[in-house]
């Protein structure tokens, strides 16, 4: 017995940070090919990087700056010259591994051996997955992963054209995709919301008023985002949509607008149409570094042409649209990219075999297949997000037991057969449809990161467990990445975001709130709690607390249609802003309106909470609950009472704000 302890303390001399356990289970999205695993635990506390006598890529001194900081933040650990364990980067020559596959080796040190970049990459983030995982968040089993991908577009999709992800959310989605190992950001620059917003999320130089006043992304941010997606391996593929969703275009040009679809469509017979948008596309293309250009080409719909031989020439035109955008940036040295759909139209023109498509509307993948086209999985029916929309939405449990990027529709007959010609890959959708007022960027994030998570590991081509159910824990875990914030606060928290002793609203009318950190609008899960005074009779409108995306009143008479008749409900509500801005959140195109049977009562005091979870919204009033909606709301933190002057009438005490159901 003495013997052996010995023998250990002289290997642990030797080995520092090579400790003895059992056998080990890792942990991983998505789940890497082969785990061999070792005998015992690697602890790192101080490391030193050793790199390769060349790096061929350029970019492996830039990605250590960034690992040693994932580093820290993930376990503390430290980059130290005189470290005795090491993490050792090596370039191979291994045909089984491909473009982006890796190994990751460890025992007494760390080695990443991979034939490129990218795969020495995923094998960064393989090891800080290992790491978040053990319970000190510092500590390696001892073992071998080989890992490789089955597809080769793993990709995520925003809409920042009808909502504005601001520059530093989109570094963010850079680093979390990586964590899953994504490889692909597709931007969608430009839309329409409900509500006529024609959003353009670019500087132009050519057509300055074209570009969005409430947000857009400067042609340094576009070249610093690019410069981040190359260190974590993440392509960044724009987008500038045409013929149809092209406010934005006809905007500053109505003379190219549709004279038969009206002007969110251009008109496909008009020669200076397509003067207009090569110059577009001429300024944005060479900005870019990604091998493909996106034009779009999805919904320019012909239902309103009664007209047979107009909707036919229509139908040829809009065809040959495609064929003529994508010769025209294959001859700037890009590929062209469209959306299915096409296959809807009058004419007979087939887009070029060169063309790749996009498939979300269209599920004719063995069509495809078949004639010799390249295309991306992007099915409506399973990778749509709309964040806010009774409509779409990503069903995570049936994505991870039953689909694959095969799988374009629930009928059989449309689907491919593992290893089929001509299909890249796939991606989840985030579809900003109601604009700039609709979910917030935090509320959209965590709405899109799980969902992110779970098609990682089915992008990737792997399944390490035997359905979703077991499969979750594990995912909610990996939802905290390294040097991302992109939730904007800390969920796990239960704080009190804002508190007020007393306000006097028939006296003051309006005061702004003081709230740490100048917040305006606390996502859900919130608590509202205060005691409420009626001093004077209630008018319509009658504001207690608001901001720009909401609003509550405590009284509020409103207004709906129910089967084509008008309809009136008034109490104490809630209102939020959706798909266009109006002058107040309530005066939005469609807002949402939540109306509680319940008015307060004059010369009464009374306890209210008001309570925002997810999909959820309820009121309570002396402890009775007088109502629920399954909306998600805001909780407004802007200003006490009307701006206008119509506030609620009476005193208001005993505030409270808190981030959590209470």
């Amino acid at each position: 017995m003495k013997r052996l302890f010995l023998i250990s303390v002289i290997f642990l001399i030797i080995f520092p940070g090579y400790l003895f356990s059992q056998e080990i289970k890792v942990e991983m999205i998505p789940a890497p090919r082969q785990w061999e695993p070792g005998n015992g635990t690697l602890v790192l506390k101080d490391v030193k990087f050793i790199k390769p006598k060349e790096d061929k890529s350029g970019l492996l001194d830039k990605l250590l700056v960034e690992f040693e900081k994932e580093l820290n933040a993930v376990g503390g650990i430290k980059t130290v010259p005189s470290a005795k364990v090491s993490i050792i980067f090596e370039y191979v020559n291994d045909v089984a591994l491909g473009d982006e596959g890796y190994k990751v080796l460890i025992d007494d040190n760390v080695k990443i051996l991979a034939n490129n970049y990218p795969g020495l990459l995923y094998g960064t983030r393989t090891v800080l997955q290992l790491l978040s995982q053990s319970e000190k968040k510092n500590t390696l089993p001892a073992g071998a992963v080989t890992d490789f991908p089955e597809y080769k577009i793993r990709m995520l999709m925003l809409d920042v054209g009808r909502k504005f992800i601001p520059f530093d959310e989109l570094k963010g989605y850079i680093r979390s995709m990586a964590w899953v190992k994504l490889n692909e950001l597709h931007l969608h620059l430009n839309d329409n919301s409900f509500g006529n917003y024609p959003g353009y999320r670019l500087e132009s130089d050519l057509y300055p008023d074209m570009t969005s006043k409430d947000g857009y992304y400067t042609w340094e941010q576009i070249r610093e985002l690019q410069d981040l997606g190359h260190v974590y391996g993440v392509t960044i593929t724009p987008e500038i949509d045409s013929p149809g969703h092209s406010l934005a275009f006809t905007r500053v040009r109505p003379d190219i607008k549709s004279p038969y679809l009206g002007d969110k469509y251009l008109d496909i017979l008009n020669p200076d149409t397509y003067l207009f948008m090569e110059s577009v596309i001429s300024e944005v293309l060479p900005h870019f570094d990604a091998p493909d250009f996106h034009i779009g080409t999805d919904e320019y719909r012909l239902y309103a042409i009664k007209d047979s031989v107009l909707k036919d020439k229509l139908g040829e035109a809009f065809r040959q649209y495609i064929n003529y955008f994508n010769a025209f940036i294959r001859g700037k040295g890009k590929a062209c990219r469209i959306w299915s759909g096409y296959e809807h139209m009058p004419g007979t023109t087939e887009p070029a075999l060169s063309v790749i498509i996009d498939m979300w509307e269209t599920s004719d993948a063995k069509n495809k297949s078949e004639k010799g086209y390249k295309f991306i999985n992007s099915t409506h029916f399973y990778t749509y997000i709309v964040p806010g929309a009774p409509y779409y939405g990503v069903n995570d449990a049936f994505v991870y037991n039953k689909w694959t990027p095969e799988i374009f529709s629930n009928k059989k007959d449309q689907n491919l057969e593992k290893g089929a010609k001509g299909l890249l890959g796939s991606g989840l959708h985030v579809w900003n449809d109601f604009g700039p007022t609709g979910y917030t960027t935090s509320e959209i994030a965590r709405l899109t990161l799980p969902s992110m998570i779970t098609f990682s590991e089915k992008m990737w081509g792997t399944k390490g467990f035997a359905n979703y159910e077991e499969f979750a824990p594990l995912r909610d875990k990996m939802l905290h990445i390294p040097l991302v914030s992109l939730n904007d606060r800390d969920f796990e928290s239960r704080e009190v975001v804002y508190k007020q002793k007393n306000i006097d609203l028939a006296k003051s009318k309006s005061v702004a709130l003081d709230v740490k950190g100048g917040k305006k609008n606390l996502e859900y899960p919130w608590t509202l709690t205060m005691t409420l005074t009626r001093t004077g009779a209630a008018t319509d409108k009658e504001v207690l607390l608001t901001s720009d995306l909401a609003t509550i009143y405590a009284d509020l008479e409103h207004v709906y249609k129910k089967k084509k008749e008008e309809k009136t409900k008034r109490g104490f509500a809630v209102v939020r802003a959706n798909m266009d801005r109006g002058e107040t959140p309530l005066q939005s195109f469609k807002p949402d309106v939540l109306v509680f049977d319940y008015r307060i009562p004059e010369n009464q005091t009374v306890k209210i909470k008001l309570v925002g979870e997810k999909k959820k919204t309820s009121l309570y009033v002396n402890g009775k609950l007088i109502g629920s909606y399954n909306k998600q709301s805001l909780c407004p933190l802007n200003n006490w009472g009307s701006l206008n002057g119509n506030s609620f009438k009476g005193t208001v005490k005993d505030v409270k704000v808190v981030n959590y159901v209470e």
